[in-house]
């Protein structure tokens, strides 16, 4: 009888890092309450209507908005609206974020990630702007934004760990590559932020899937390709960080 080689639950024949951002990315996981318990999408869409369908989801880094954005743009189009969604980075993207709302059709709905970033002047703009042309916005914001309150996201530990029982084939490598007491860890390191607890679990995976010493993991790298480096040859030898691949 042959012996089964335990599967490699670093390596690209298993299904590479679960905690991979093509795994964890918005709209990837279902979004869930503090207590890791599945969202009522239907249930936040009337409380939306009954706001007049202007609102915010509001909560800390990390906290699940703007996954739960994701998952309520994707109900609200398939239930027929026009929906347009937008992501802030910066207050030069406001302009973008003002020209999706003067565009929007009378009935339509603009979701703005990271409203914050709009700023004082430019947010005002977009709420008469919105008022004007009779559209809605649906935004995410870090703090209070003058707009009516949808849900106000938290985080915890069971949220978490409950996000981690999503990714998959959890039941192979949870318990050996990635135990209790990592999640544990990982969400106090992290203060509470679950995006970040999941970036530090990745690299938790990466180092026990190789059976690398139980350390902190830094960015692997990977050397320039030969043929650039002669255009590099002064300059010595040159490395580029390699990060987790969001595809």
């Amino acid at each position: 009888m042959t012996a089964q080689r335990p599967p490699d639950y670093g390596s690209s024949d298993f299904c590479g890092n679960p905690f991979s951002t093509r795994y964890t990315q918005p709209g990837r996981i279902v979004p869930l309450d503090h207590f890791g318990n599945p969202l009522n999408l239907q249930g936040i869409l009337v409380s939306l209507a009954e706001l007049g369908g202007t609102a915010a989801i509001q909560g800390q880094h990390g906290s699940g908005k703007t996954t739960l954005l994701e998952h309520l743009a994707c109900e609200l189009k398939h239930s027929g609206a026009c929906v347009v969604r937008v992501r802030l980075r910066s207050r030069l993207d406001a302009l973008e974020a003002l020209l999706a709302i003067a565009r929007s059709p009378p009935g339509g709905i603009v979701c703005i990630d990271s409203w914050e970033q709009m700023g004082l002047l430019s947010s005002c703009l977009a709420r008469g702007l919105a008022w004007v042309c009779r559209c809605h916005v649906l935004v995410t914001s870090h703090r209070a934004t003058g707009l009516p309150l949808l849900i106000d996201c938290q985080t915890s530990h069971p949220l978490l760990v409950a996000i981690v029982r999503q990714l998959p084939s959890h039941e192979l490598w949870y318990g050996q590559c990635i135990v209790p007491a990592d999640v544990e860890e990982a969400f106090k390191q992290c203060a509470g932020n679950v995006r970040e607890s999941l970036y530090h679990l990745y690299d938790r995976f990466e180092c026990h899937g190789r059976g690398g010493p139980d350390m902190p993991v830094v960015p692997a790298v990977s050397i320039v390709p030969p043929r650039s480096m002669k255009f590099m040859k002064p300059f010595g030898i040159f490395f580029a960080p390699r990060y987790p691949s969001a595809t």
